[in-house]
């Protein structure tokens, strides 16, 4: 029996999802509806998955319980995420992102050479670039995340296996991480309306990013499983760029409140990337179109730290 996602139909037969307990994860086994047969893998088992799902813990890199048998496809979004946080620990960025899919692909090769690989990889692989950034655009990171996502590409080259490669932009949506931009802003406006503050420190409001929101990247990864060709790479984008200094000021606009901002020297970070805008229309071209507005998914974002900052 075929399992459907949305509009996409995969094959039946078990899925491993690595990285399984992070922000991605979470909200993938809820969309791909996993269920029993279905494994989840984290570097450990503390975490929540649907019924019927089996939980191993598997420490990247190196390799998963013995007791791990074949699958139809493997969802690999285990890593570190951070790209800031890369420059400060780039030897464990690099052994954790790259090591680790290494690992996945050793364990694939030996025990199921048969399944689909899909590699959540980055769009900070690329060259910055003010252009609209295709998957043929040039490729030079410009930070150990970026390279290490660079180099775990680079592992699937001529690996043997059924693979596909997402290049992920900037995504956001409920349960994600207060460090990363847009939950940060969503907890620091909260705080502000919450205290009467007018105003909240900022770094660089310049760059600009394009995002996409939760549910749309998981209905890529979706498309990519059920008709990306193998060996091909899929940026997973609007196609639309926003500078980091508009997107606050739609988070302001749904607090509805009239908040300034200050620009904090402390927060800001260098060799970011200037803009980074991608092309979506290599993946449109599979069936797959973007559902929620910036402004929609912007303002469940809000709404679900307001609820967690009362």
């Amino acid at each position: 029996m075929s399992r459907v996602i949305g509009n996409f139909v995969l094959d039946d037969g078990p899925i491993l999802v690595t990285g399984a307990g992070g922000f991605v994860g979470q909200r993938l086994m809820d969309m791909f509806q996993l269920s029993e047969g279905d494994i989840a893998a984290d570097f450990s088992t503390e975490f929540s998955a649907p019924a019927g799902v089996r939980k191993i813990q598997w420490e990247l890199p190196g390799p998963p319980p013995s007791s791990l048998g074949q699958v139809r496809y493997v969802i690999h979004l285990a890593g570190l995420s951070s790209v800031s946080n890369s420059r400060s620990s780039a030897e464990k960025v690099i052994s954790v992102n790259a090591g680790g899919t290494k690992s996945v692909l050793q364990w694939m090769t030996a025990r199921s050479p048969e399944a689909l690989f899909l590699f959540v990889s980055s769009a900070e692989v690329y060259k910055p670039d003010r252009s609209v950034l295709g998957e043929t655009s040039s490729l030079a990171p410009r930070s150990p995340y970026g390279e290490s996502k660079l180099k775990a590409e680079n592992f699937l080259l001529g690996c043997g296996l059924n693979y596909v490669i997402a290049r992920s932009f900037p995504h956001y949506g409920s349960g994600q991480s207060g460090n990363f931009v847009l939950p940060s802003f969503c907890r620091r406006v909260i705080r502000s309306v919450n205290s009467g503050d007018d105003v909240i420190s900022t770094g660089n409001l310049t760059a600009v990013r394009d995002y996409l929101y939760i549910d749309d990247v998981i209905m890529a990864y979706a498309c990519m499983l059920a008709g990306g060709r193998t060996g091909e790479t899929y940026n997973v984008c609007s196609g639309t760029g926003h500078s980091i200094g508009e997107l606050l000021e739609i988070i302001i606009e749904i607090s509805g409140s009239a908040i300034g901002t200050v620009i904090d020297p402390h927060l800001l970070r260098t060799g970011d990337q200037f803009c980074q805008i991608g092309s979506p229309e290599k993946l449109k071209a599979l069936g797959w179109e973007m559902k929620i507005p910036l402004e929609e998914g912007l303002k469940r974002l809000y709404q679900w730290w307001e609820e967690r900052l009362l």
